[in-house]
This record gives structure tokens, C-alpha cells and sequence, in this order.
């Protein structure tokens, strides 16, 4: 988490230097009012001086708030598909909670020859350990293996913001 928020101040602060005039800080004073009124609840806390994040930041995002035990703002990443109601909400919730703790190992963009302005595709690497009490589950441990396991996320855009769309175990 820290390290997101370094790059991200980082590339703020590299942005920061090319702005020359008024006008362009105001457009983007302007963006970052637009993009606030649509944001996620972990995003609407974000410093809006900083760049929102990109794909690859919402993904290992995402991983560590399940692991910080932040399940609802975990849940409040995924798009409206996957959270158009609240019994889905705590269906999701429910999975988050049964993982005792979950590492990002790597991340990579994945065919991103198929990416749009609204669909990106990441193949993750995670470490992850879940409660043994989800053994005897319709799906034991909720589809997590021995470790390493690796996760599809699939991001859609929503506003100015990337949402987890899809978790697959397979592209």
C-alpha cells in the first residue's frame, strides 16, 4: 500500500513539473472534482492532488485491502455487475473474510492486445492462505490452492475509475 502511494506521489510529483500554466491546473482541478463525485469509497479517500491509480495499482490494491482485512472497501472495487445488490455484496464479502492472508507475488498485464479504453486483463500471483473451515464449501477453500495460485482480473472502467470485474482462475 505504501508503495502505491509513493508512486503515485512520485508520478505527481513529475506531473506536477511540465504544468505550465494556469489554465491546464485548472482543467485538471476541475478533472479531479469530477472524477471525486464518482469515485469508489478507497479511492474518495485519496489525496486529489495524486493521479488516480492505474490497472495495475487497482489489482495489487485490491489484494492488499483483502489482506489489511478492509473487506468492504475491497468489495466497494469491484464493479456494479459484481455488487448490484447487497446479498452479492456479502456473498463477496463472505469469500474476502475466509482468506486469512493474501500476498501479491507478481503482477503482469495479460493479452493486452485485446485492451480497450474500458477492458484491461491482469494475471496475478498470489500467496494465499484460507480458513480451513471453508473445506467442506460447494467449492472447498473457494477455488484457492496450494500456493502459488494464480488469478485472472479482469478490470472494466466505470466513470473515470477502474473496477475488478472478473476473478478467474483461468484467462
Amino acid at each position: 500500500m505504501k508503495k502505491i502511494i509513493l508512486c503515485c506521489l512520485g508520478v505527481f510529483l513529475l506531473s506536477s513539473c511540465t504544468v505550465s500554466n494556469f489554465s491546464n491546473q485548472q482543467t485538471e482541478t476541475e478533472n479531479v472534482a469530477d472524477q471525486e463525485a464518482s469515485a469508489s469509497p478507497i479511492l474518495e479517500k485519496l489525496d486529489p492532488k495524486i493521479p488516480i491509480p492505474n490497472g495495475l495499482d487497482v489489482v495489487n490494491l485490491f489484494f492488499n485491502l483483502i489482506n489489511e482485512r478492509r473487506i468492504d472497501e475491497a468489495v466497494g472495487m469491484m464493479s456494479a455487475q459484481n455488487t448490484n445488490n447487497d446479498s452479492s455484496k456479502q456473498a463477496w464479502g463472505v469469500h474476502f473474510n475466509a482468506i486469512k492472508s493474501i500476498k501479491v507475488i507478481d503482477i503482469e498485464p495479460a493479452n493486452p492486445d485485446s485492451w480497450t479504453a474500458s477492458y484491461q486483463t491482469y494475471k496475478a500471483t498470489l500467496e494465499a492462505y484460507v480458513s480451513s473451515e471453508t473445506a467442506n464449501a460447494p467449492i472447498p477453500y473457494y477455488g484457492w490452492e496450494d500456493n502459488p495460485n494464480i488469478r485472472w482480473v479482469v478490470l472494466v472502467k466505470e466513470g473515470d475509475f477502474w473496477k475488478i470485474d472478473t476473478l478467474a482462475t483461468s484467462p
